[in-house]
């Protein structure tokens, strides 16, 4: 269980959790948070005149920015599929492989988290890999 003065550390990460889409009850599990706590954090969240508190907001604008992105990205493709290769200038061509390069990182982190998750709840354990491995894994991921 966590311990009085924790919570400038973990309400950064119970809020992310929430934001990737995790229950209250995960999110109590995994950080040995009481829900009581994690209810209260969030509550205490939301400004005065807000609709939604913190969490929410950082679930929805999560959610909302990857679904975006994807959105242009399929658009920017159909477009450039659609007119003749004589028309399509390199600025094109460049924003359409950048878009595919953020998403396709955006994947990879979201995977490297479930693994990472997955390992350290105990629900799998890196078969081939030690824990340096995995490490140098999740930072080469994460592009640290």
């Amino acid at each position: 269980m966590a311990t009085k003065g924790d919570r400038g550390h973990l309400e950064p990460q119970a809020t992310r959790l929430y934001a990737d889409g995790r229950s209250m009850s995960e999110i109590a599990a995994l950080l040995g948070v009481s829900a009581t706590s994690l209810s209260r954090w969030k509550s205490e969240s939301q400004r005065p005149g807000d609709e939604m508190d913190g969490w929410e907001r950082a679930r929805r604008q999560k959610r909302s920015n990857i679904a975006r992105l994807r959105d242009l990205f399929e658009d920017q493709l159909a477009y450039l599929e659609a007119i003749a290769a004589c028309d399509r200038s390199p600025g094109m061509m460049d924003t359409l492989s950048k878009m595919g390069a953020l998403l396709e990182r955006w994947d990879k982190v979201e995977k490297a988290q479930r693994i990472v998750e997955a390992v350290f709840e105990g629900k799998e354990t890196p078969k081939t890999m030690t824990a340096e491995e995995l490490q140098a894994k999740i930072k080469s991921v994460y592009g640290i």
